[in-house]
């Protein structure tokens, strides 16, 4: 009985998917696009097609709505297809998302977002079906949330009740709600997150039964913003309310304090200054510093660090960098705030905050120059060079460890082809070669 009704899950999802679809092949006014890319990398000695990468993304637009769909293609072929739809169905707002692994073939996770808009207020409604064991035999969950949310120059709240799903209200609230679909399933860094886990169901099961609430509220004074939040739990009741003044304004040139806040639980008080040094920009040259805290006490600075310098220098199309980091596993900018870390640099000679985006392990110095300018057919291209260095730790002169070499350019109105080289201290370590079309 449990695998004919995973069975029908999967069915209904995919029928969903083809329906979407065909509702909007049957429209008569509509515009079509699509996309393709395609890149091959290769180690040289000996030789080896080491990685294939290649995406194929069709769209169709009746009016007041887009159907679109992304397949992805890796070494042993097709990977992963996700459907995509969104527009307008009369007052509300849609949008909605499938997901198909298709080696094995099943249904990974969808989501489905309304939104809309009455007496000034946004409400919306999130509705998911997930594979919580996606590795694994299918073992699908459920959940709901529900919320709303409304920003004034005197007064902002947001309040959002979940059923079966974790609290995603958080990045509603720090980066919007159209970035929270814009990344439930999204590429960074050459990697897929499908689902990125900023909206996710709870637990295996379909029972949408509570399981929390979340409320902010926002109040800007003339020298700092107050804010207030709430935390409600199934198991718990009441878990905590948070009260945090940030944009603290002192009146000095600098502000060390990122912001303060209490916390009240059932049985605790907490009090949390978050402090923060800003980085100094000094024409080209950004240093950056933090404070180090007594694991024991984070409120008990004991010394500044100099935790990286950066340099960034742009002139009629060239940018040259350089940047040296002096602690290589990274660092929190705030003692004693966990929720934000630089983990290094990225290939492009930019500071990351994400994992997955950062250089090989040691490389802790660069020296790089970018270029951009007007190619073919109106379209630009682009080329860059990094030399890589491991302080202390590599045979090649000055600590060279690596060097990479890419170029983009237009050949058509609507293509570009691309070239890549890596070279390390052992030879040539591989090369890509890759081109875009889109129309």
């Amino acid at each position: 009985m449990t695998a004919v009704m995973k069975g029908g899950v999967m069915g209904r999802a995919l029928m969903v998917g083809v329906l979407l679809f065909s509702l909007g092949a049957g429209a008569v006014a509509g515009t079509w696009g699509g996309s393709w890319s395609f890149v091959s990398e290769w180690t040289v000695d000996p030789f080896d097609i080491s990685d294939v990468d290649s995406l194929l993304k069709l769209w169709y637009s009746p009016d007041g709505l887009t159907f679109s769909s992304t397949a992805v293609f890796g070494p042993g072929g097709l990977e992963n297809v996700y459907f995509e739809t969104e527009g307008v169905l009369g007052l509300l707002a849609m949008r909605s998302f499938l997901d198909f692994d298709a080696a094995p073939a099943k249904f990974r996770t969808g989501l489905v977002s309304l939104t809309t808009g009455i007496a000034g207020l946004n409400l919306y409604g999130l509705f998911m079906l997930d594979d919580v064991n996606p590795s694994g035999s299918p073992n699908f969950g459920t959940g709901i949330t529900l919320g709303v949310w409304q920003e004034t120059d005197e007064f902002s709240f947001w309040a959002a009740a979940r059923f079966n799903m974790t609290d995603s209200l958080t990045y509603i609230y720090r980066y919007g709600y159209d970035w929270l679909l814009d990344h439930f399933i999204f590429r960074i860094c050459d990697v897929w997150v499908k689902p990125s886990g900023y909206i996710d169901v709870q637990t295996a099961s379909c029972s949408t039964s509570f399981t929390g609430f979340e409320a902010y509220f926002e109040f800007p004074f003339s020298c700092f913003t107050l804010l207030t939040q709430l935390s409600m739990t199934c198991d718990l009741g009441f878990n905590y309310l948070l009260f945090e003044a940030k944009d603290i304004d002192l009146g000095f040139p600098i502000s060390l304090i990122r912001w303060v806040d209490v916390m009240f639980t059932v049985d605790s008080k907490a009090v949390t200054v978050v402090f923060d040094i800003p980085a100094a920009e000094e024409g080209c040259l950004v240093p950056y510093f933090a404070f180090e805290a007594n694991p024991s006490d984070a409120t008990s600075v004991e010394e500044i660090g100099l935790k990286a310098v950066w340099l960034k220098c742009e002139w009629n199309g060239i940018t040259l960098k350089a940047g040296h980091m002096f602690d290589e596993d990274g660092w929190y900018p705030y003692p004693n705030y966990f929720g934000t870390r630089i983990y290094g640099w990225t290939w492009d000679g930019e500071l990351a905050t994400n994992p997955l985006c950062v250089v090989t392990s040691g490389y802790d110095e660069f020296l790089g120059v970018q270029v951009e300018g007007p190619a073919c057919c109106g379209g630009t291209y682009g080329f860059s060079a990094f030399a890589w260095f491991d302080t202390g730790n590599s045979t090649g002169i000055f600590d060279w460890v690596e060097t990479r070499i890419s170029l983009r350019t237009a050949i058509g109105a609507n293509s570009d082809l691309l070239w890549g080289l890596s070279i390390t201290t052992s030879g040539v370590n591989w090369m890509r070669l890759g081109f875009g079309l889109s129309w």
